[in-house]
């Protein structure tokens, strides 16, 4: 049984921030192993471009109001 983890976008977000220079660290890594898959570094490199640039065509209108949900849930599904 999944069990939901109940965090706010903010608390989120903060957790991110803390482990953010790692994670970028540990995909720069991946893109320039040139023993790691292509697909790997591909993916690894596209997700350092999103989190720099934001994902094309992800930027939100002006006046746009949407809700963003994140669900994160562990153990078995």
């Amino acid at each position: 049984m999944t069990k939901p983890l109940a965090l706010s976008i903010d608390k989120l977000e903060s957790l991110a921030q803390q482990h953010a220079k790692k994670a970028i660290a540990a995909l720069a890594e991946v893109v320039a192993d040139e023993s790691a898959t292509p697909a790997t570094r591909i993916s690894a490199a596209s997700a350092i471009l999103q989190w720099g640039y934001g994902r094309p065509g992800g930027k939100a209108k002006p006046g746009d109001a949407g809700e963003q949900v994140i669900r994160l849930t562990w153990g078995e599904g």
